[in-house]
């Protein structure tokens, strides 16, 4: 037996090349709904970005239910993460405390994620002079170390 090069139907080349052109718009039409919303971790007196490796903990709720995400700050004190259709969430560095968000022990603020991609989000700051300008897509945190009697506390 010969070895014959298989030959492809003529008819089969056009529907092949259709195929090909909305392969792509099926597989990124499913992560369109994706949103990636980043924090930046300031320290409120000098407005330096706070350390790199600190734990942040975000939650949020989707049709799914509630997730909790365990992230870790870059150098320059920033977290990633997919929000997963979610309308809101809330961070929590550990360690540190927010700059006037909300008082000591206190649940986390809920920050809505259509506002963050539309015009971007400061928290307040009252621990220093330390101010921001909002930029798309980001929340920026103002923070402080936490004292050990708050980390006792809590």
């Amino acid at each position: 037996m010969k070895n014959r090069p298989t030959r492809v139907s003529p008819t089969l080349i056009p529907a092949l090349g259709i195929l090909m052109m909305f392969l792509p718009t099926i597989f990124l039409g499913s992560t369109a709904n994706a949103q990636s919303v980043t924090v930046q971790f300031l320290h409120g007196r000098n407005g330096k970005p706070i350390a790199k490796g600190v734990r942040i903990w975000a939650y949020f709720n989707n049709e799914t239910g509630r997730h909790i995400l365990d992230l870790h700050t870059d150098v320059q004190g920033e977290v990633q993460f997919d929000t997963n259709g979610a309308k809101t969430f809330q961070v929590s560095p550990v360690g540190y405390i927010p700059c006037g968000e909300q008082p000591v022990g206190s649940s986390p603020r809920d920050y809505a994620i259509d506002e963050i991609l539309k015009t971007g989000l400061l928290t307040r700051n009252n621990c220093g002079r330390m101010n921001a300008e909002p930029s798309r897509g980001r929340l920026l945190c103002f923070v402080r170390p936490a004292s050990w009697w708050e980390l006792f506390k809590n």
